[in-house]
């Protein structure tokens, strides 16, 4: 039996919860590779809506707060790519998973996640 266990987000639990337990189990892994988690690097946070105007309108909400986006559509799908300079320690993630997340569901989005570079110790 394996001791690694896996995380199931249940049905109406917080996105945003479930987003900060992965983001705390990145950012264990980042510090073991030697990420400088406290120096600002691209954070690129991915939603996905039904329709192009909800995304639009979320991506609105993103840019007034000094984010850059790019829409793009993936079948039926529209993707909002939400870009902008961040720390990836437990407090920078904290703070701009709930701004990302509380713009893209109040859209009618699903928030799908983040991703940025290890920045390596100089």
């Amino acid at each position: 039996m394996s001791d690694e266990s896996t995380t199931v987000t249940a049905p109406g639990s917080s996105s945003l919860e479930a987003q900060q337990e992965r983001a705390a189990q990145q950012l264990e892994i980042r510090l073991r590779y030697g990420d400088q988690v406290w120096e600002l690097r691209e954070v690129d946070h991915f939603a996905v809506f039904s329709r192009r105007s909800t995304a639009r309108r979320a991506g609105r909400v993103l840019v007034a707060s000094g984010f850059q986006i790019a829409i793009s559509r993936l079948r039926l799908r529209q993707v909002l790519v939400a870009s902008h300079h961040a720390a990836v320690d437990e407090q920078s993630t904290t703070a701009f998973l709930r701004q990302v997340i509380d713009a893209v569901e109040s859209h009618g989005g699903r928030y799908d996640g983040w991703r940025a570079e290890i920045v390596p110790a100089h």
